[in-house]
């Protein structure tokens, strides 16, 4: 073979090599941010997300509302899938407190929770509130590192705003 050849050769080799070299450098770095968002997100729970839904939860029990803050982990379902982890600022408004359990089924819920395959926080929201309205469902998404308390506040402040028909 002719070192003209050759050279073409070894460059045609040397470039799939790399491309080869970057794929696996893509995909284990991808692996690794995969892995490690479960923690990320238990991080972002308890530094940022917590503490702002505590501090709203204690003006609206201040106020006669029940509110308070949960956290769910992830876990496996019956069904083989996966229900992410999650924490929420549950609200069962003043009319409605007091008279029921914790099974109240009226109650407004702002939810943040772990989208790990997308690695991305879900906000959602919820209002079981006759008559009033209030969006329901999916009201945004955040990379993990984008989401911050004013955020957090911004959504909540937002919802029950709808669900408690506060002027707009």
């Amino acid at each position: 073979m002719k070192d003209e050849a050759k050279g073409q050769l070894a460059k045609i080799l040397g470039d799939y090599d790399a491309k080869l070299a970057e794929i696996a450098r893509v995909d284990a770095e991808s692996r690794a941010a995969h892995a490690a968002f479960p923690d990320r997100f238990a991080v972002l729970a308890r530094e940022t997300i917590r503490p702002a839904l505590e501090e709203i939860a204690v003006m609206l029990n201040a106020h006669g509302h029940e509110a308070s803050v949960r956290e769910q982990e992830e876990s496996s379902t019956a069904g083989g899938g996966v229900k992410s982890a999650a924490i929420f600022l549950r609200v069962v408004p003043k009319p409605f407190a007091g008279g029921r359990d914790d099974g109240n089924p009226v109650a407004i819920e702002v939810v943040f929770s772990a989208n790990r395959s997308a690695r991305k926080v879900a906000v959602s929201s919820s209002n079981t509130m006759i008559n009033h309205g209030g969006a329901v469902g999916k009201r945004g998404e955040y990379d993990i590192d984008a989401l911050a308390a004013d955020a957090v506040t911004a959504h909540v402040t937002t919802s029950l705003s709808e669900a408690f028909g506060a002027k707009r």
